[in-house]
């Protein structure tokens, strides 16, 4: 029982994130996820995951079984984002543009050009769009939280406090761009004295 309760502390650890701090999007993401876990809800959990990153899937099939297994609490005792764009905003109209840009030159090469020629360029401005579509902007955020069994639990699960940093990631050629949890590197895991 204590490695099911473990190894599902890994998840716990990866995904139990913030409760409140101030109004900036990332914090926003990091609430809400929390959130999510708080009322026990998968779906809620899911909005703030990037649907890109390779655990997605496997993200999921945990939050379920740990939300199944265990009712739990969670603590914040600290917050650092430790990297993010200098300019956000600016970053995102660049990458705009710079796809914008991309269309407005081909067509104005489509003039002068033959059919065979105007092809390949069409496939070769889809395949930089789909790859520009894909670069990211990244923030980074280190999270050192408790996370508690509540009493009523009937089910064995070690009290523990973590230190993980969060990867998120926001597409600036997404229809609407918001940053989502891409991945979790859990630093440290110490158990704490059971009550």
């Amino acid at each position: 029982m204590l490695k099911k309760a473990t190894s599902l502390l890994g998840a716990a650890a990866v995904f139990m994130l913030l409760t409140g701090c101030g109004g900036n999007e990332i914090e926003k993401v990091i609430q809400e996820n929390l959130k999510g876990l708080q009322e026990q809800n998968v779906d809620k959990v899911m909005n703030t995951i990037d649907r890109q990153s390779p655990v997605y899937d496997a993200t999921k099939d945990q939050v379920t079984q740990l939300i199944k297994d265990y009712n739990l609490e969670f603590k914040v005792e600290s917050l650092d984002i430790i990297e993010q764009p200098a300019n956000e905003k600016q970053q995102m109209e660049k990458a705009k543009a710079e796809s914008q840009d991309a269309l407005g030159v081909t067509e104005e090469l489509a003039g002068m050009i033959t059919e065979d020629d105007r092809d390949k360029a069409a496939e070769a401005r889809k395949k930089k769009e789909l790859a520009e579509s894909k670069r990211p902007l990244v923030a980074k955020v280190k999270v050192v939280q408790i996370t508690r069994q509540k009493k009523s639990n009937a089910s064995k699960f070690v009290d523990n406090r973590v230190l993980v940093v969060h990867t998120l990631h926001k597409y600036p050629t997404d229809e609407k761009p918001t940053w989502k949890i891409y991945s979790s590197d859990i630093r440290s895991v110490n158990f704490l004295p059971q009550s």
